[in-house]
């Protein structure tokens, strides 16, 4: 029994430390990493090995049988613990640079989360280890039930990582790709509103956040006793250069409604515009210009209707978007340069915003 206790401390004290390699500064850099061609797809054999061994570990620790199972259950325990030291190896192994640091802290978050259900699932088995040598007479199923959910979120874990890792690095950033998109979609149908008339919405609060102001009322009443004065020619000039500075604005706008589709387009075609094999930094680059991308867009639009004019802000915003669609198509062109029928598409693509781009400065 003492056995047991102790090869169970020994894999508790191991998840603990491997916990704070994850949370710490030193990251994985203290983990002797292991030398296998493809650790991709090693770390998915490990993973589904130790869902192997978690499977083992819950029938062996089943209580009515435990105390006449004590060398089974040592073994089962160090296995699992084993197959843990395997995967922490090959997780050693995995190189930002060859992945992107974008799946590669992906797959740390859900070794975490393995490494941490884990540690749930021993401090368990120390438990009904400790139990298992008194009477069961009283028992009810309570230790069951906590045991098999501990296996359970080991099980899911295993899955998780799995189902992360052989979906690979582009499924990973299609679905970042698609958040991003989603962050430029959200205010879109509101700007394509107001851009077809921007004299409609509130000059001063597009938002509506000033909407139930107590000074609303008191404004009314002052306008109700303003006396409303003829326009004169000085008048009349200066709301037709009114008229003027809100057409331009609303066909401006509309300009970028249009080219907000293409770059829709764009984000939704990089995944079937890159290789199937591609670089980590590649990926990474375009994860980060797409970022850009949202952020300046929303920046962009938020700028264009609280000014209500083609400002610096909206000029800078503007050249930010710009540069970072043609930085994503430099990306996929250099990748693509022995696929003919991808960088055409890229070049139609370019064109096509350019002239966008050309006409809104006309």
């Amino acid at each position: 029994m003492a056995n047991v206790n102790d090869i169970i401390k020994a894999f508790e004290e191991a998840l603990d430390c491997w916990g704070l390699v994850f949370s710490g500064s030193e990251g994985l850099k203290t983990i002797p990493p292991a030398k296998v061609q493809e650790p991709l797809k090693e770390l998915v054999k490990v993973a589904k090995l130790i869902k192997a061994h978690t499977t083992k570990v819950g029938i062996i620790f089943e209580p009515s049988k435990l105390a006449q199972s004590s060398d089974a259950a040592y073994t089962t325990v160090s296995d699992l613990s084993k197959s843990f030291v395997l995967y922490m190896s090959v997780v050693a192994q995995l190189s930002p640079d060859k992945i992107s640091s974008l799946f590669y802290k992906e797959i740390l978050i859900s070794s975490h989360t393995l490494v941490s259900t884990a540690a749930s699932l021993t401090a368990e088995l120390k438990v009904l280890n400790d139990k298992s040598g008194k009477s069961s007479d009283d028992k009810n199923n309570t230790e069951v039930d906590v045991r098999l959910v501990s296996v359970g979120k080991v099980w899911n874990a295993c899955d998780e990582l799995v189902k992360l890792v052989e979906n690979g690095n582009l499924k990973f950033l299609e679905k970042k790709t698609r958040l991003q998109l989603s962050l430029i979609e959200d205010g879109l149908d509101e700007f394509s509103e107001w851009a077809e008339n921007p004299e409609e919405f509130d000059l001063v609060d597009p938002f509506g956040l000033d909407e139930f102001s107590e000074d609303d009322e008191e404004d009314g009443e002052d306008a109700e006793d303003a006396k409303v004065p003829v326009a004169d020619d000085g008048e009349s000039s200066s709301s037709s250069a009114a008229e003027a500075t809100m057409h331009k604005l609303s066909g401006f706008s509309k300009q970028w409604v249009q080219k907000f589709k293409l770059i829709k387009l764009l984000f939704l075609s990089i995944n079937k515009s890159l290789p199937s094999i591609v670089n980590g930094t590649d990926i990474d680059e375009i994860y980060n210009t797409e970022s850009i991308i949202s952020k300046e867009a929303d920046l962009l639009i938020v700028e264009l209707m609280m000014s209500h004019s083609l400002t610096e802000d909206v000029t800078e915003h503007s050249i930010a978007v710009d540069k970072a669609c043609f930085k994503i198509l430099s990306i996929l062109k250099k990748a693509n340069k022995n696929s003919d029928n991808k960088t055409k598409w890229c070049s139609s693509w370019e064109i096509k915003y350019k002239e966008m781009s050309e006409a809104m400065y006309d």
